[in-house]
């Protein structure tokens, strides 16, 4: 089998996920260590400090973020949930953390799942590091 790299997906079932841009970026390393390749992308949905009301037309309620990388050893990945409009009330009650869930295959083979809580107001920066093995 060739190998294909990896593809990471990032989602979320929250209702308003249309409220944050997601940036996902990944150096890409050989088994040596060495940085062989960097790809990212990215799903903006408008600009920091939008503080729309509603979803833009054209923004899939269930949006997702795909990234592919080029065949490697080992990644390191950065993700990043940027809140463009934050939450309408003050209530920190009905502003609880939010489920991210971030998959990790390579080579067609399912390698991880990782499901983050997301804080509404600031949300998130996370970083990973995941081998082929």
């Amino acid at each position: 089998m060739k190998e294909q790299g990896f593809k990471i997906e990032l989602k979320s079932r929250y209702d308003e996920w249309w409220r944050y841009n997601a940036d996902l970026m990944c150096g890409c390393f050989d088994v040596d260590d060495n940085r062989i390749g960097f790809v990212s992308t990215a799903s903006d949905v408008a600009d920091v400090g939008s503080n729309l009301r509603a979803c833009p037309e054209g923004t899939a309620a269930n949006r997702s973020v795909t990234l592919q990388t080029p065949p490697c050893d080992h990644l390191v990945l950065y993700v990043y949930i940027i809140p463009h409009t934050l939450p309408a009330g003050n209530d920190i009650d009905a502003s609880r953390p939010f489920e991210a869930e971030i998959r990790i295959s390579c080579d067609g083979r399912h390698l991880r799942t990782e499901k983050r809580m997301i804080n509404q107001w600031s949300g998130a920066s996370i970083e990973l590091k995941v081998s082929r093995q």
